[in-house]
């Protein structure tokens, strides 16, 4: 062959970097065509390709006790806390308060103050009722009417100072009610957890002491 004609033929011949261009070309558009035909398959069939979220691990591990005390934790003050008004929180103190309510005589005004900073909040014990009246002077009620008067008359609170420490006598008192109102707000279902609330005043429980959702008995006080 002459010499011209061997430069033309091998001109034409594909090297050998051609050569590997085009045999990952076809070997990508061959995957492409398999990961296809897999998916048109997969929706024939009916077989779903959501890939599922992730879930953090310490969510894996959660259990329903974990949730209700990482609630209380994060909401109800414990025994011995220190409100702002200088006595520590304790059941210890409730008589002190029903004390108070039967003996103090607040003025108009202090009374209307006292219902002022009571009316937003419900009764945990009958919460179709407020605060300010709840349905019954049981002895969770009138604990949290005489720690409000003592507020308002002997520490001169305002509404929102004293509507503060109610809540937190509350939530102290009868946490249950207040971890059950917390997990609703958050989307959590109570009873999923082993929690249930009941109006202790609508089924007969009023005699039962704070411990056990009641409302602390009726005359004589049931811790």
């Amino acid at each position: 062959m002459p010499k011209k004609a061997r430069k033309r033929a091998k001109a034409s011949f594909p090297n050998k970097g051609q050569l590997k261009k085009w045999f990952w070309g076809t070997m990508l558009i061959l995957v492409l065509l398999l990961i296809g035909v897999g998916w048109l398959f997969k929706q024939r069939l009916g077989v779903t390709t959501d890939i599922p979220t992730a879930v953090a691990p310490e969510q894996l591990l959660e259990t329903p006790e974990d949730v209700v005390a990482e609630i209380r934790a994060e909401i109800i003050p414990v025994e011995g806390a220190q409100p702002s008004y200088g006595i520590p929180l304790s059941l210890n103190k409730t008589q002190r308060f029903i004390d108070y309510y039967n003996a103090a005589a607040l003025t108009p005004e202090q009374e209307k103050t006292m219902r002022d900073a009571l009316l937003p909040l419900k009764a945990p014990c009958c919460d179709d009722n407020s605060m300010a009246t709840c349905c019954c002077p049981c002895n969770l009620a009138k604990a949290v009417w005489g720690l409000s008067g003592y507020l308002v008359a002997e520490k001169k609170y305002g509404v929102e100072q004293v509507r503060e420490a109610a809540l937190e006598w509350l939530r102290f008192i009868h946490s249950d009610y207040y971890v059950i109102e917390e997990m609703r707000n958050r989307g959590i279902d109570p009873a999923l957890h082993g929690l249930l609330h009941e109006n202790p005043c609508y089924v007969g429980e009023c005699e039962l002491p704070f411990k056990d959702g009641g409302c602390g008995g009726m005359g004589e006080l049931r811790q």
